[in-house]
């Protein structure tokens, strides 16, 4: 099913591009202890629900506009975003943590955060 709720711009001084990005899909399977002994397997849910850890590094002057992407525009991970995968596409995901801001010099900064798609977002 296609997402039909708002979606939050991104600042046009950032591209959505991650730096590192490592996905991997959540566990979809319910196992069940059957009375015979048996284990009985299910599906939760039919879609696919994707996870990714990702960071980027920025310069500083890019600080406030990428905060407020977070705090304002996404308000504060209640709404999705588009943002760019490896792959070279642009999809919708939603920023499951507040990004944690690391400050490894005064010219540039890394933010981790972990990012979730439902299956259907982008249909």
């Amino acid at each position: 099913m296609a997402y039909t709720g708002d979606i939050a711009a991104r600042p046009q001084s950032l591209d959505g591009c991650w730096s590192t990005w490592s996905e991997s899909q959540t566990d979809n399977i319910v196992k069940s202890p059957a009375d015979s002994g048996v284990v009985k397997t299910r599906r939760r849910f039919t879609g696919i629900q994707r996870r990714a850890q990702v960071s980027v590094m920025l310069k500083a002057e890019l600080y406030q506009d990428f905060v407020d992407w977070f705090n304002i525009d996404q308000r504060q991970g209640a709404i999705p975003t588009y943002v760019k995968t490896p792959y070279g596409a642009e999809e919708l995901w939603l920023f499951i943590a507040p990004p944690v801001i690391d400050w490894p010099e005064a010219k540039y900064f890394k933010a981790t955060t972990e990012l979730y798609q439902q299956s259907g977002w982008g249909d």
